[in-house]
This record gives C-alpha cells, sequence and structure tokens, in this order.
C-alpha cells in the first residue's frame, strides 16, 4: 500500500466503530444491508452532520468482504440519494413559497454562513442549475444546500433527480474504482477520501480568496 495512503482524518475509536458495522454488517442478509446503506445515503442530505459518506466508504468494502453485488450497493446508495435529495429539493419550494417564517429550518438558512452560500446557489442555479445538481456529490458538506437551492429556484424535479442519478453514479464509481485501487482496505480508502476532501476545501478556499480579491480590486477602482 502506498504510504500516502496511510494517515487518515478519521479517529481511532470512530475506525474502531466502523470495524464493527462492517463485522456485524458481513454477518446480515444482504438486503438488510442494502436497507442501511440506503437510509444512510437518504439521512446524509436530510441531517448533513450524518457521516453519509463514511457508511458508503463502508458499503464498498462490503463488495468483496461479503460478496455483496456492485450494482445493489450502488443501487441501494442511489436509491437513497434520490429520496434524500427529493426532501431537500421539497424544502426548498416550501421556502420559495413561505419566505416569511420561523421554522427551525428559516433560522438554519438565516445563518450568516448557510445564507451567503444560498444566495449564491440560488443565483448561479437559475443560470447553470444542471451542472451544478451533476458536482453535488463531489463537493463535501454542502450537498443539502444544492437541492434546497434547487427547489429555491424552482427547477423541475424531474431534471433535478436525472442530473442527481449522474452525480451519484459517478462519485459510487470513483468510490470502487479508490477501494479497488488500495485493497478494498476501509482505512486506506477513508484515508484517500479525506485527502480529496481536504484538496476540494483547498480549492474552494482559493476560488474565494480570489472572488473576494477581485470584489475589493473592483470595489478600490470604483470609489
Amino acid at each position: 500500500m502506498s504510504p500516502s495512503y496511510q494517515t487518515s482524518l478519521v479517529s481511532p475509536s470512530i475506525m474502531a466503530e466502523l470495524q464493527e458495522v462492517l463485522a456485524y454488517l458481513t454477518q446480515q442478509p444482504m438486503w438488510w444491508g442494502l436497507l442501511i446503506l440506503a437510509c444512510s445515503a437518504m439521512l446524509e442530505y436530510v441531517f448533513p452532520p450524518f457521516p453519509g459518506d463514511t457508511l458508503i466508504l463502508a458499503g464498498a468494502v462490503l463488495v468483496p468482504r461479503a460478496g455483496w453485488s456492485i450494482g445493489a450497493v450502488c443501487g441501494a446508495i442511489t436509491v437513497g440519494t434520490l429520496i434524500g435529495t427529493s426532501i431537500d429539493w421539497r424544502a426548498g419550494v416550501w421556502l420559495a413559497d413561505h419566505r416569511e417564517g420561523d421554522t427551525w429550518l428559516h433560522q438554519w438558512i438565516q445563518r450568516d454562513a448557510v445564507s451567503e452560500r444560498l444566495d449564491t446557489l440560488i443565483a448561479q442555479f437559475q443560470k447553470h442549475g444542471a451542472i451544478y445538481v451533476a458536482l453535488n456529490r463531489f463537493v463535501p458538506a454542502f450537498r443539502a444546500l444544492f437541492f434546497i437551492a434547487a427547489g429555491l429556484a424552482r427547477l423541475s424535479l424531474p431534471k433535478v433527480l436525472i442530473f442527481a442519478s449522474l452525480s451519484a453514479a459517478l462519485w459510487n464509481g470513483a468510490i470502487l474504482a479508490a477501494g479497488y485501487m488500495v485493497g478494498y482496505n476501509l482505512e486506506a480508502l477513508t484515508a484517500l477520501v479525506d485527502q480529496y476532501s481536504t484538496v476540494v476545501w483547498i480549492g474552494l478556499g482559493l476560488v474565494v480568496a480570489v472572488f473576494v480579491v477581485r470584489k475589493i480590486v473592483a470595489w478600490k477602482h470604483s470609489s
């Protein structure tokens, strides 16, 4: 195994729990494990702190360990993803129809860190919504915002689901390919995804920095 895969941001305690989950699922009927994977993929979109990707990595490891079908694993994750994204989209449509409110969801999107990203996403969705939906799986942490924004921007649900399916298929394929690269070792696979997430965050930070600098320069020239 390549040394670059050895260090993971996941704590030893969480890794130990994942190994226990793997041991449990390995002994269960495949239908039950697939249901758990589907629910995990859905919860990641409905309750973003839920570590859906981590359990998806476990699902990739179960392909060789428990002899599960690759198609069944990808299908279960995709179904769960589409259910979760549909819920987010519906929440966005509801928010668009009820701009005034004091629910926890209204309070959440009114937070500075969330509202700024959401306003930007809505404006971009009105121009390039399909592209953003197709890229959602490759952006960590804020995936649910993509579909709330899609609802707020009033993208049609069939269009959202088509491109969400494409995104899920590409991401699942990438995870399975990465699993094959590291011999379906859970710790190595988790480390690889951690490294990918770090690179994405750095890239997003650079994009934001460039945007801010351009705004400052434009403001100085106009003043």
